[in-house]
């Protein structure tokens, strides 16, 4: 599949900054752009005193994040702006930015009271009991009662313009990497064919336009598979929509461990305890049920199937799946076809 894409390697951030400050002065909504840890990548526009102050206490910007984090995963599981209540019960949302089917960070924005709806909003983080954030609150009053005023159907404007921007952001990013893969192709056509030779550079051509248009049709595929999954345990939410999300990719447990705010060590037993075996285990096997959907739908080549759910040594993948299987790929892809004419 193609490249892994990084905000700031996609994006000229000096330009957006300018852009994203224009729009938080004319919205009224602190923004920021984060990426898919809910790290910042941008600085912080329009940003709120006290959000401002909570960010830089150590202690309370772990949950700033946590909550940027969990609000881009819920966004991109619903596929629309989410909009929720933080920690603080401040209003925020969330826009997400996927790329190749990859989620790769969100336009957070908000910093608001609202005027009307504010109830029927998911808190996305509750610390009922959290000693220090009740005391930085109480002994800040004077700065919460700062933050702007707006009715829910004008945030819902500002989300839905907002996620044209996001949708821009894809579309300069994809075809950034289209012209980078293209020119890198024909540097590479130029240097080892012969320019005479029409026909082979004709056939080489069509054939990069096959891989590229096999890669969309996957990425497509993969994206109208479920969405994900809901578990008992709701720190383990964000973990789950994230592998979901993340189908082209070989995520780690340290990868969760970081969504999640969790160490490795706990967030593997409390996985084990929701899915009955180890994450190792688990993660295969939801790997190989993708892998059999691609195979009784498509007639797509392994070596895709195989590069669209991360594994991009093509005969590790077939051993695997033949280890948990008992089959080849293609075999399994015969016995499914063979299934459905004995049915019919």
């Amino acid at each position: 599949m193609g490249m892994t894409f990084e905000l700031k390697k996609v994006l000229d951030l000096e330009k957006w900054e300018k852009v994203q400050e224009s729009i938080a002065i004319a919205t009224q909504l602190a923004i920021i752009l984060v990426d898919y840890k809910g790290k910042p990548v941008t600085q912080h526009s329009q940003v709120q005193p006290f959000c401002q102050l909570a960010r830089q206490t150590p202690e309370l910007a772990k949950f700033c994040e946590k909550c940027d984090a969990r609000g881009g995963l819920e966004a991109v599981r619903t596929g629309q702006p989410f909009i929720y209540r933080c920690h603080f019960d401040i209003i925020d949302m969330a826009i997400p930015i996927i790329l190749n089917g990859d989620y790769v960070g969100a336009i957070m924005a908000g910093e608001i009271h609202l005027e009307d709806g504010h109830e029927q909003l998911e808190q996305v983080l509750t610390l009922p009991d959290n000693k220090v954030l009740q005391d930085f609150k109480l002994a800040h009053q004077d700065l919460y009662q700062l933050y702007p005023k707006l009715s829910l159907d004008d945030l819902k404007k500002s989300a839905n313009m907002l996620e044209r921007i996001s949708e821009y952001i894809v579309s300069e990013a994809i075809k950034k990497d289209y012209l980078v893969n293209a020119y890198k192709h024909s540097l590479h056509l130029s240097s080892t064919n012969d320019i005479s030779d029409m026909d082979s550079l004709h056939t080489e051509s069509l054939e990069f336009l096959k891989k590229d248009i096999d890669a969309t049709l996957l990425d497509q595929k993969l994206k109208t598979q479920r969405d994900s999954i809901k578990v008992s345990n709701q720190q383990l939410q964000p973990a789950i929509d994230y592998l979901y999300v993340n189908k082209s990719k070989l995520v780690s447990l340290n990868d969760l461990a970081t969504i999640t705010h969790l160490s490795p060590s706990y967030l593997s037993r409390l996985l084990k305890e929701e899915l009955g075996e180890s994450f190792q285990v688990a993660y295969i096997k939801l790997k190989l049920s993708w892998a059999k959907e691609l195979l009784e739908t498509t007639s797509l080549p392994v070596q895709s199937i195989s590069d669209s759910l991360g594994y991009i040594d093509t005969s590790y993948f077939v051993r695997l799946f033949k280890k948990h299987l008992g089959v080849t790929p293609l075999a399994y892809r015969k016995l499914h076809k063979k299934s459905l004419t004995t049915r019919m």
